[in-house]
């Protein structure tokens, strides 16, 4: 709802699921009319016309109730209340009321008079509206949990899939298309004689039961028929056998108990019609529903019930891992941070040159080129010479994609400086204006360089060209993109820089250095397949990287390279699909199971950077990994991830500072293989927009779908895929979390099959989970988005099998204490934080209710049974917590001996600290703190940490104007960040001493402006390789060049990259 009042009042969400009941039937009517009236209907009986009137009338008033909801005190005042509940229990009204019924199949089953059709083009229109509506009254029967729906079911989905298959019959044009819309125009007429029986119409609302045993025969034949004679259609339809052709007239596909009804007229409440007042009847009757539906669609975000997945079978699961021979690339190595770039030298000189000289107007640069030649490469070197961040003073980037969301490029732009989480807070209400303000404010009276990496078209720079202002300061803007005309087109744009494919002998260096290192050549008894191997990848850098991730996982053997040079010369072709070869090529030689974990990528959406732990999560719940006993299967799925990136088939968008990949992503070329190679394997099937989502019809044993759409199209396609096990939902616009549910209940209760359910992209409007999520006994893995929801059901924990839950919202979130009893829990993350009770049936320690498998715990709100609960996971290893006591020290973590990250934001107390020592874990790989007022003098205790490679030190963590660092301290620090800390004098105890940060190679100063001392070690560390300062004072940034300065005097050291953020 749009109207500023709180959408998760109990009020307005009844108000709200009477009017999307009202917005069907509406919607029901608009499509009847017309296709009675196609169908040859030339009197429509009165009773039917007065339950129209009844229909209209209903939603006037409705739509006249709507107009005061803006009022939110109104809203809330007890009479307005009781006014509406008495006026909602006026308007309940059924889309086919039971006495009207007979009406309805009388039209319904009327026979088809071609003197009464309209043109093809309005055909398909009509018989596609009605056809929507008869999908969606069954979707909700499906949806339904009856003895009499269970038990026919199968039936219903058969004549679901059907009416489906219609659909998409009816988006296409062909030769035969009158003669067919006749034929469907009579299939569909006999659905809705079935679909809106009114027994089937109470047991929906839970009236009465259908077991009288001459209704259920009577009934089955009718659905048992309407099957047998769509798929006659679909078979003449397909070709895949001979028959005989549908008679027109619909009197023949009746099943007996139908042209019984039909040819009864109901005695009471009949009138003559007036056949003038009929003509145009369904033209008038849309002229009034039309706009009332309107009015709905803009009142109200309609709800729609999200479809749920139910269980298939598994092609890939982890059993088979143990057949596969192949070996395992880089078991445990680190990617390399730098990319191996052979041939890009000049041209980065080239492009750099144009960026730093040149006119003093805005100019735009393309760089143009095939797919796979590295023109993202190529940027990325620009982007990051030194340079080049000398002379910008703010440097952007964006990814277009093919496909793109205007509002996605704004933020993409707008945080590509910043850590995108705090500014998506910041972003996320803003319009469209405000969004392209913004960033003109952030760009204006500064020299700024803006990449816009993978444009496919102009318009993208049309649409957001106004943002960018022309200072007459040297301001760029970089395009990648394979098209030369999109170059053309760009009003300031300079020549293109074209790339072209490498030599002979650059292709065979970056296969040499992709198979070997850059410190290792290739055996010169491989030198002459090596370079034949090189020569056949065309000069492509994708090609020759994908064939050296072989390569590199086959033995050195000359045979063995001989017949894999063999294999490529059979598939590899020249022009532009050897990337497609060389890809298929480089799938084939993978292990089984890093086909399914490179498969998986199509899940996502292009270009997008996926979180490497969720990835990894969901590898696990899919069962793709492998379990060893005594090994985490975390563990092995980063194996897996490694190989996959060592094998050059996925890439690293950034590393975690405590080691490891945070994100990764793969090519767009890549990204496409693997999307069209899971829909043939039926491995997963990806739906983006309406026009899939609405005309896909689901083939057997589908285990996995994902979807990528709005709200709106998401709805209307009514999707309906019972045998699936994992569902993925993206929001075609990413980062706004507009596309929003209020009810969801219905998907738990029928589709318990499940293993993955990932809802993401969806923002439920709930303040509580439903309990019916207790049905989804399969689960593993649950990520959802709502931002108000405060409470979880006591039957989470019947979810036995749970080991990933996921929740984003702004509220901090109640768990029950019977999460206590899930064993197999291995990650909770909550967004915001939450709270969770003690178990009720502990007596005592020795009888702790724990969590043994959790091995991560984000973000749990301590209060004065903080330790108790700590207790309670004793394996955990990576821990965020909110600390709500005073601060005093009582918190002892030194016994989660498995702990190697630590979050603790605090409850600031100045002085709380003095006369207590926090308790650390010594095996913390990373520490982050905030708002613990730690004073200075307590900061050796951190210092002496053995193992920790990564402290940040945020929001007012450590307390005092002097940090004296120890001697010896810090013997692991790689990364270290001081942010919005108020130390001035920042020293160490010896300055003749060189044991200080031995193993620094980032510093992170941000809103620091009192600092007026660094210590001097900073001058002469040689592992140092990078100072960030941002929102600091001019002393600060001083104080860093002088450092710059005397790295490169002291050590040589003209690589130290200096980054400064005002």
């Amino acid at each position: 709802m749009n109207w500023g009042i709180n959408q998760y009042d109990p009020l307005l969400a009844a108000l709200s699921a009477q009017v999307q009941d009202l917005e069907a039937k509406l919607t029901f009517l608009k499509s009847f009319i017309p296709f009675a009236k196609m169908r040859g209907t030339a009197d429509i009986p009165a009773l039917l016309l007065a339950h129209f009137e009844v229909v209209a009338l209903t939603a006037a008033r409705l739509s006249y109730m709507c107009s005061f909801w803006k009022n939110a005190e109104e809203m809330h005042n007890p009479q307005f209340y009781y006014r509406s509940t008495c006026s909602f229990k006026l308007l309940s009204i059924r889309a086919v009321d039971f006495h009207v019924y007979e009406i309805y199949k009388e039209v319904l089953a009327a026979s088809n008079s071609s003197a009464s059709l309209h043109r093809a083009v309005m055909d398909e229109r009509i018989l596609n509206n009605f056809n929507d509506s008869l999908i969606g009254r069954l979707w909700e029967l499906l949806c339904c949990s009856s003895s009499f729906v269970d038990s026919m079911k199968d039936e219903m989905r058969i004549l679901y899939a059907g009416l489906r298959f219609l659909r998409s019959i009816l988006r296409e044009h062909h030769e035969m298309m009158d003669e067919q819309n006749e034929k469907i125009g009579a299939l569909l007429g006999e659905a809705g004689i079935i679909i809106f029986a009114p027994t089937l119409s109470r047991v929906i609302e839970g009236e009465v039961s259908f077991s009288r045993s001459t209704q259920v025969l009577g009934f089955c034949g009718m659905l048992a028929n309407a099957n047998i004679h769509i798929k006659h259609f679909k078979d003449q339809i397909s070709g895949s056998r001979t028959i005989e052709s549908l008679p027109n007239s619909s009197h023949s596909l009746r099943a007996p108990e139908v042209s019984q009804t039909s040819s009864r007229m109901l005695s009471k409440g009949k009138m003559p019609i007036d056949h003038e007042v009929m003509v145009g009847l369904d033209d008038e009757a849309e002229k009034v529903i039309e706009p009332l539906i309107k009015h709905f669609e803009d009142q109200l975000s309609v709800s729609s019930t999200i479809q749920s997945l139910p269980n298939s079978s598994h092609s890939l699961r982890a059993p088979e891992v143990s057949q596969t021979s192949s070996r395992m690339l880089s078991k445990g190595k680190m990617p390399i941070a730098r990319e191996i770039m052979v041939g890009l030298d000049d041209e980065a000189a080239k492009v750099i040159e144009r960026l730093v000289s040149g006119p003093e107007h805005v100019e735009i640069v393309p760089i143009v080129g095939m797919a796979g030649l590295g023109k993202t490469t190529l940027a990325k070197k620009v982007y990051n010479d030194n340079s080049i961040i000398y002379n910008f003073h703010i440097r952007l980037w964006c990814t277009v994609s093919q496909e793109y969301n205007k509002k996605s490029l704004l933020t993409q732009i707008l945080c590509s400086d910043k850590e995108q989480s705090r500014m998506d807070e910041v972003l996320k209400n803003l319009n469209e204006h405000e969004f392209l303000d913004k960033l003109y404010k952030k760009l204006k009276r500064k020299r700024y360089l803006v990449i816009f990496d993978d444009v496919w078209d102009i318009k993208v720079w049309n649409e957001l060209r106004i943002s960018f202002p022309d200072d007459k300061n040297q301001s760029r803007i970089i395009f990648t993109s394979r098209s030369s005309n999109v170059a053309s087109q760009v009003q300031y744009g300079g020549e293109p820089h074209y790339l072209h494919p490498l030599s002979e002998k650059q292709s065979f260096e970056l296969l040499q250095k992709k198979v070997f290192g850059e410190e290792e050549e290739c055996p010169q008894a491989l030198h002459g397949l090596g370079m034949e191997i090189a020569e056949k990848c065309w000069g492509l850098p994708l090609a020759l990287v994908v064939v050296a991730g072989v390569l590199a996982t086959i033995e050195h053997d000359i045979l063995v390279w001989k017949k894999f040079a063999e294999s490529l010369t059979s598939t590899m072709v020249s022009g532009t699909d050897q990337w497609k070869k060389s890809l298929e090529l480089s799938y084939e030689h993978l292990p089984y199971h890093l086909k399914a974990c490179l498969l998986y990528f199509a899940a996502f959406r292009e270009d997008e950077k996926i979180g490497a732990k969720s990835l990894m999560r969901l590898w696990i719940a899919e069962g793709f990994v492998e379990i060893i006993e005594g090994k985490r299967s975390e563990d092995t799925a980063e194996e897996y991830l490694m190989d996959l990136i060592g094998r050059n088939l996925v890439m690293v968008g950034k590393n975690r500072s405590i080691g490891g990949v945070k994100t990764c992503y793969v090519h767009d070329l890549i990204f496409e293989f693997c999307k069209g190679e899971a829909k043939e394997k039926k491995f997963l099937q990806v739906l983006r927009g309406y026009d899939e989502l609405s005309t896909f019809n689901e083939p057997p044993n589908l285990p996995r779908l994902s979807i990528c759409s709005s709200e709106e199209d998401f709805i209307k396609s009514r999707l309906f895929c019972p045998h699936l096990a994992s569902l993925l939902f993206f929001d075609a616009t990413p980062g706004y979390k507009k596309f929003k549910l209020l009810n969801i209940s219905f998907l738990f209760c029928i589709y318990k099959h499940l293993n993955v359910l990932n809802l993401e992209g969806i923002n439920l409007r709930l303040k509580e989970l439903p309990a019916e999520v207790e049905s989804l006994l399969c689960l593993r893995y649950l990520a959802l988005v709502a931002e108000r929801m405060r409470f979880i059901p006591p039957s989470i924990a019947k979810l036995s099998h749970l080991e990933t839950f996921c929740l984003n919202s702004d509220e901090i979130v109640s768990l029950p204490d019977s999460i206590w009893n899930m064993k197999k829990l291995r990650h909770v993350c909550l967004w915001t934080g939450f709270v969770i009770r003690l178990p009720s049936n502990d007596n005592g320690v020795e009888n702790l209710s724990t969590l043994p498998n959790l091995d991560t715990l984000s973000c749990l709100r301590l209060y004065e049974e903080g330790e108790n609960l700590l207790r309670r996971i004793p394996n955990v290893r990576r821990l965020k917590i909110s600390d709500r006591q005073t601060g005093n020290g009582v918190l002892n973590m030194s016994r989660l001996e498995c702990l190697d990250s630590l979050t603790w934001r605090g409850n600031y107390s100045s002085g709380s600290w003095e006369h207590v020592e926090p308790p650390l874990p010594m095996n913390l790989k990373k520490l982050c703190l905030y708002d613990l007022g730690l004073p200075c003098s307590k900061m050796s205790l951190i210092e002496r940490l053995p193992n920790l490679e990564v402290l940040k030190l945020r929001w007012r963590s450590m307390e005092g104007q002097k940090w004296e660092l120890m001697e010896g301290g810090f013997p692991k620090l790689r990364v270290l960040t001081l942010e919005c800390v108020k130390v001035a004098e920042w020293t160490e105890a010896d300055p003749d001493s060189d044991d200080y940060f031995p193993c620094l190679q980032q510093l992170k100063l941000h809103d620091i402006s009192n600092l007026k001392m660094m210590p001097a070690c900073l001058e002469s560390i040689s592992t140092l390789e990078e100072i960030k300062v941002s929102s600091c004072g001019d002393g600060v940034k001083s104080l860093v060049r002088e450092i710059e300065a005397a790295q490169e005097y002291n050590n040589g050291n003209e690589n130290l990259k200096i980054i400064i953020i005002d």
